[in-house]
């Protein structure tokens, strides 16, 4: 082993997704000597854009951005950067049987009151849960945006119970939120509609955090949701110009720009630790760096439990790190000659999330199949026509379609390879059910299966209703003095967000100042 040069670093980042890069930014910003190591060639994997077919591009695992920090895109003047937005505030449209699909809009009351006089009844009813999502949203949305520091509590009650406290809630929306840490997503739905394809579209939304809509406290997961877009444009659902790869072209501009080390293809062997508290890291090459203060962007297992050298206190965090995820997502990529054949679908409106699950159930027989290890029945997915808004992504003329499909097995029966075809198949054959001809103008289909590309970070919290409700400082700290989390696996729920880079980087820069001072 050597070592890298006789200065020692204020902060070595160990992996270049999204987190990561946001946190080198800010740490450089601040005159930190700062260094980030990402294993492959290109910075930003959580973030791509991919080349599926000659011609073809399209949004690499996060097929739209539902939660981005708009304070780091402000601050790291990403604009100036190259991002643009093709579409913000994306309507979501509820694909029903029949042609009898419902639009909700976002991006306005008055659109919301035009989906009330043309849906009749359950157009009034969307109106009102809206605004009573949105009402709860305001009052967790400081625990969420980071701006509530709360004490580390032993568990997701006392979480609660210490958030909303200091949140100042009045009795009755104190009762009201602790209700909804209880109850199921498809329970809290159930008091605005009857069943059917908009409830369903709805409660789809909780799929990112690993829950099913059946599941105790994933009513709490669609308040999350309406909380980022109660942030403002940029954090409600959107469509980056050029895909998410432009985003992380833009942050890796911004953190170039503010005079962060970048070194791509170098893989981080361990992180050192000596009495108890993270001091730099090795390479795979045998180099040593020394620094401060060590950020990961990687998951809390791949962090403390790969990288964290044997014996220093492995045991214990092994009993804090959640268990690998059991379920996964699968991304099937579409290169069509002409527009999806949606049937009963304006032409705009392909322009919106097409949420594809006609019943509730679906998702939790879904996610029922997968820990059995086997590919569900039904398939819920949510699909998108990038190029409508973008229409760079595909040659003139031609269109791109997403499908997103939740709540399948990480490892199938058999292994992905063989499980693929069947995937593949039994989307096309959903998509086929509500557009009549899709399948004759397909030039190419690419599947990309939970074996192959990036994944979310297991959290340092054991489950997802934890994870949703302790503060930000709760999920970037680790037991290791000096090591923090930057990256999907310290955000509430899996979300290309950028916030915890953003505030592991202030908690960093804090400890390096009273450092100083001492």
């Amino acid at each position: 082993m050597r070592y890298g040069g006789n200065e020692k670093y204020n902060a070595v980042i160990v992996g270049g997704n999204i987190g990561g890069l946001i946190a080198a930014a800010y740490l450089a910003r601040a005159k930190a000597r700062v260094v980030l190591f990402e294993a492959g060639e290109h910075f930003g994997a959580d973030a791509g854009t991919l080349e599926f077919a000659p011609g073809y591009r399209a949004p690499l695992s996060s097929q739209t951005a539902f939660a981005l920090d708009g304070r780091a895109i402000r601050e790291l003047r990403l604009a100036a950067h190259g991002l643009e937005f093709a579409q913000v505030n994306m309507k979501l449209l509820a694909l029903g049987p029949a042609g009898q699909h419902v639009v909700l809009p976002c991006e306005s009351f008055r659109g919301r009151a035009a989906l009330a006089a043309e849906a009749g009844p359950e157009g009034f009813a969307y109106a009102a849960f809206h605004d009573e999502a949105m009402r709860l949203a305001r009052l967790m949305r400081p625990l969420w945006d980071g701006t509530l520091a709360d004490p580390p509590a032993p568990s997701a009650a006392d979480m609660l119970l210490i958030a909303l406290r200091r949140l100042h809630l009045e009795d009755r929306d104190e009762e009201r939120i602790v209700e909804l840490s209880r109850l199921s997503a498809a329970a809290f739905l159930d008091h605005w509609f009857d069943n059917g394809p908009l409830k369903a579209a709805l409660a789809f939304d909780v799929f990112p955090s690993g829950l099913s809509p059946q599941e105790p406290g994933s009513a709490l997961v669609l308040v999350w949701r309406y909380a980022q877009e109660n942030g403002g444009p940029q954090g409600a659902v959107c469509q980056i110009r050029g895909g998410p790869g432009a985003l992380a072209a833009a942050l890796l501009g911004a953190a170039r720009e503010a005079g962060a080390e970048l070194r791509p293809s170098k893989r981080v062997a361990s992180i050192v630790v000596e009495k108890g508290r993270a001091t730099g890291v090795t390479l795979d090459d045998g180099e040593m760096v020394a620094a401060d203060s060590v950020l990961s962007s990687l998951g809390a297992r791949e962090t403390l439990l790969d990288l964290v050298p044997a014996g220093i206190g492995r045991l214990g965090m092994r009993s804090r790190v959640a268990e690998p995820n059991r379920i996964a997502c699968a991304q099937i990529l579409f290169a069509l000659s002409a527009p999806p054949p949606f049937a009963g679908v304006e032409p705009h409106d392909l322009a919106a999330r097409l949420a594809v699950m006609e019943r509730g159930e679906i998702a939790d027989e879904a996610k029922g199949a997968a820990l059995s290890g086997r590919l569900p029945g039904e398939i819920a997915m949510e699909a998108t026509v990038p190029t409508i808004a973008d229409p760079g992504l595909a040659p003139v003329g031609s269109h791109v379609l997403s499908a997103l499909v939740p709540y399948l097995p990480a490892g199938p029966e058999g292994g992905w390879p063989g499980a693929q075809d069947l995937l593949r198949g039994r989307v096309l054959a959903t998509l086929e059910n509500f557009a009549p001809g899709f399948r004759d103008r397909i030039v190419s289909c690419r599947a990309l299966t939970p074996d192959a590309g990036p994944h979310g970070g297991v959290s340092l919290l054991s489950s997802p209703i934890a994870r949703l409700l302790a503060s930000y400082e709760a999920r970037i700290r680790t037991p290791i003095a000096g090591l923090h989390l930057c990256g999907r696996a310290a955000e509430p729920v899996d979300a290309m967000s950028g916030r915890a880079g953003r505030i592991a980087a202030g908690l960093v820069f804090m400890g390096l100042r009273q450092g100083a001072a001492s």
